[in-house]
């Protein structure tokens, strides 16, 4: 991992410095070769270890810091992601005039991700974590669109940075209680704080991790930033970005939740569950795509971590799985909309229509990315939503039922897109449609190929994950 790191810090300063002219191609070769290189990382992966590619060296040891990095199952798995969504990026802008700092910054965030899901320390993680936020920014704020741009992403900045700080308390909470001298997780698991400390650092882990996932009622900043950000913003937001608060509730939040109250716990899955529903019935009404996307994107993450917090073997390995598959269905669907509205100049529903019609093979294409999304068996969202719900019923069978709605309501809403956007008479906006580069279609097509490949062989990822939901299983159990 120290290797993968280091090169991508290079390529993030070097890119500064690339002349326009070959800025596309620089970004599309290194991310290429990131996300190939990774994948040959599978070949070496050994799922019988708890943690893979393992680098420590010394660092800040008075503040209990040092340079401590690995992955397990999950945290493999978002590195893949990671460069997975990052070469997506470049394939995006391939028609768009951005100039070398927006890949500059693309890469830098990209090396902040690939920390905060390597770190095995929580000082180093929380440096990461809050480097992630700064290329976003930028990136969010100088090519947005939209009116009052600088309030929404303010608003995006400030939520995100007191969230951060709510981690950072979290940890120092964590290292004054315990009196531990290292953060290292190795370190902190077999520790156990007393209850009134416990709740704290429930709470501000809660806040912290939720502002970003983002979980309700955390969830203002999101809708107006996905909307108003460049849709390669966008797709970094929620294809990747919002997988750090849910990271984090794995490997920072949970293996010290057996000591919470069960009522705090309980309050915690209904405000997850809420935002379930909220998003659904909220996107089911709106008529912006990016905005639908957005509050389906809430929806679908509240799901995974409610899974999470119900602390059932099913609902860990269910959001493990669904992590990754989200990723890639939210960056389909959001590429989708970007092509749409590059090629019509629209992405409002009212204006769309007939597209089915001048593009017949974007829409095949749109279905497939669209059936995953509202979990369909034998697509990749099937698998692990069962699994989420199986877990929160076992939990608590009315949030079960309750949540179990959300499905529907997310076929009702995704369908309705696809029946209004691609079907019925042709609107002028699409009558103008201009052609779609085939780098798009080759794009949407590798989306497609994962949708179908995950949702009719799951179990590589399901046995790369379950040594993650079977660790915490074991650890609670050992807690109690």
């Amino acid at each position: 991992m120290e290797i993968l790191l280091t090169v991508t810090l290079f390529v993030s300063i070097l890119a500064f410095f690339v002349p326009k002219k070959f800025i596309k191609e620089f970004s599309l070769a290194f991310s290429a070769t990131f996300f190939l290189f990774t994948c040959s990382l599978l070949a070496k992966y050994d799922v019988s270890k708890d943690f893979n590619f393992v680098y420590f060296h010394e660092f800040l040891n008075d503040l209990g810091g040092s340079f401590y990095v690995g992955v397990d199952g999950l945290g493999f798995s978002m590195v893949l992601l990671t460069n997975f969504v990052v070469l997506f990026v470049s394939l995006m802008s391939w028609d768009k005039e951005y100039d070398a700092s927006f890949y500059g910054l693309v890469f830098l965030m990209q090396f902040a991700l690939l920390g905060v899901f390597s770190s095995m320390n929580a000082l180093l993680f929380y440096f990461f974590w809050e480097l992630a936020l700064i290329p976003i920014y930028f990136i969010v704020f100088k090519w947005g669109q939209g009116d009052e741009i600088q309030k929404t992403f303010t608003r995006f900045f400030i939520m995100t940075f007191v969230g951060s700080l709510c981690i950072l308390a979290a940890f120092i909470l964590i290292l004054c209680d315990a009196k531990v001298d290292s953060l290292d997780i190795k370190s902190l698991i077999p520790v156990s704080m007393n209850g009134e400390y416990t709740i704290y650092y429930s709470i501000l882990l809660f806040i912290g991790f939720g502002v970003k996932i983002p979980i309700f009622p955390l969830h203002s900043w999101q809708a107006d930033t996905y909307r108003k950000s460049p849709s390669e913003g966008t797709i970094l937001l929620s294809g990747i970005m919002l997988k750090m608060g849910l990271f984090g509730l794995f490997k920072w939040f949970m293996p010290f939740q057996n000591d919470s109250p069960a009522s705090l716990t309980l309050v915690f899955v209904i405000l997850s569950s809420i935002g379930i529903l909220y998003g659904a019935f909220i996107a089911l009404r709106r008529n912006d795509l990016k905005l639908i996307a957005a509050f389906s994107s809430l929806s679908h993450v509240g799901m995974i971590a409610t899974g999470i917090l119900v602390m059932k073997v099913f609902g860990f390995q269910g959001a493990a799985f669904q992590m990754v598959v989200h990723g890639i269905n939210i960056v389909g669907i959001f590429y989708m909309i970007d092509i749409i509205e590059q090629t019509t100049g629209s992405r409002q529903l009212s204006e769309l229509g007939g597209i089915a019609t001048k593009a017949p093979a974007f829409a095949i294409l749109s279905f497939i990315i669209i059936l995953g999304s509202i979990a369909v068996p034998l697509t990749n969202g099937f698998p692990g939503e069962m699994l989420l719900l199986f877990s929160i019923y076992l939990y608590n069978p009315i949030i079960g039922v309750i949540v179990g709605l959300s499905i529907i309501i997310g076929a009702a809403y995704m369908l309705r897109v696809f029946q209004l956007a691609f079907f019925g008479e042709e609107s002028t906006a699409v009558s103008q449609m201009k052609p779609i580069n085939s780098v798009h279609l080759y794009a949407l097509g590798l989306i497609c190929v994962l949708v179908l490949a995950l949702g009719l062989f799951p179990q590589y990822l399901m046995d790369m994950t379950a040594s993650t939901a079977q660790y915490l299983i074991n650890l609670i159990e050992i807690k109690k």
